[in-house]
């Protein structure tokens, strides 16, 4: 008799508490960026943080970049493109000699070299699939690094994002569930619901 009583009381408490945690069907996660907060949700909260993770593996190499560039009293960027200046020029001159003098087709071979490795494949197929793509700069940025870097097709790595997006989403979905379940059991241990079938029964109308 006691637990019919107990399990009447226990079922309006549960309906109480489902307007507490509604179903949240988009998830966005909050990050603070020059004094502002921008709300992401998780595919660009998760391709920031692989950019982030990316830049932890070489800060020290760019700490080490700023000094070599303050010695000089020039910027990183302004560094990096002296740099570069000098590379093409001494790789120019030793192509000249290579070529017999002929400046002009040293610098043909140079920039054949540069589109070489700047070069991204498979857009035209990736449209056929994805038209709503227009141009490159609308694929993300994770894509195009990808495919730059791996010499792989851009349709494939666009696949590989759209699926690493959706596991993404299925995690955060799974774990809200958990916690959510977890309140739940525990809401029922507080009020001494000890008998299993009466709790299945109230996790069921939570669920609902």
């Amino acid at each position: 008799m006691t637990e019919s009583v107990n399990s009447s009381a226990a079922i309006p408490q549960a309906e109480e508490n489902r307007d507490i945690t509604p179903e949240q069907t988009e998830i966005f996660i909050p990050v603070k960026y020059n004094k502002q907060i921008m709300n992401l949700d998780v595919a660009k909260a998760g391709e920031l943080a692989q950019k982030g993770l990316k830049f932890e593996s070489i800060c020290e190499d760019f700490e080490e970049l700023k000094k070599m560039a303050l010695q000089k009293g020039k910027s990183v960027s302004e560094f990096i493109a002296e740099l570069k200046t000098q590379n093409y020029n001494t790789k120019k001159q030793q192509l000249t000699e290579k070529c017999g003098g002929d400046g002009a087709l040293a610098e043909h071979i140079l920039e054949l070299e540069d589109n070489k490795g700047s070069e991204i494949r498979g857009f035209e197929e990736l449209k056929e699939k994805f038209p709503k793509f227009k141009t490159l700069d609308s694929l993300p940025e994770s894509v195009l690094e990808n495919a730059k870097l791996k010499g792989s097709l851009l349709l494939d790595e666009y696949l590989r994002y759209k699926l690493n997006e959706e596991i993404a989403v299925r995690n955060n979905i799974s774990k809200q569930n958990s916690a959510k379940n977890s309140s739940v059991g525990s809401q029922l241990t507080k009020r001494g619901i000890d008998n299993p079938e009466t709790a299945e029964f109230l996790k069921g109308l939570w669920n609902k």
